[in-house]
């Protein structure tokens, strides 16, 4: 990527870049998506750490959908719906880190994360 951004410029020339890019790489709708997560901090006066991790697949039922689409649209859709909900604050910035996680994974979209045949736990 260096080459193709900072020494033939194609920075500058991001058409140029994508297509060669479309034309060079293969489409696949087997893609992998993975989600690692961890967290350390102070949790009823003692220093833990938690692990979230998640391999999430496309699907290939009726309508095909790679992981990265599910991926993207359930971030998304979960947190708007958890807004439309109620479920979080009605004004102002709502960081990402507001939205609590039991609460994101029991939505609709959230399930998508968790549930779906599609998903493994990674130990």
């Amino acid at each position: 990527m260096k080459v193709l951004l900072q020494e033939l410029r194609l920075s500058e020339e991001q058409d140029t870049l994508k297509n060669i890019l479309r034309k060079s790489m293969p489409t696949t709708m087997q893609d992998v998506v993975l989600v690692f997560i961890t967290v350390s901090g102070m949790k009823n006066g003692a220093f833990v750490q938690e692990v979230f991790a998640r391999k999430i697949f496309a699907e290939r039922g009726t309508q095909p959908l790679s992981a990265i689409q599910i991926t993207t649209a359930a971030g998304i859709c979960a947190a708007v719906d958890l807004f439309k909900n109620g479920k979080l604050p009605q004004k102002g910035f709502i960081r990402q880190e507001e939205i609590k996680l039991s609460e994101f994974l029991a939505n609709r979209f959230g399930r998508a994360y968790e549930t779906s045949g599609n998903v493994a736990s990674i130990s």
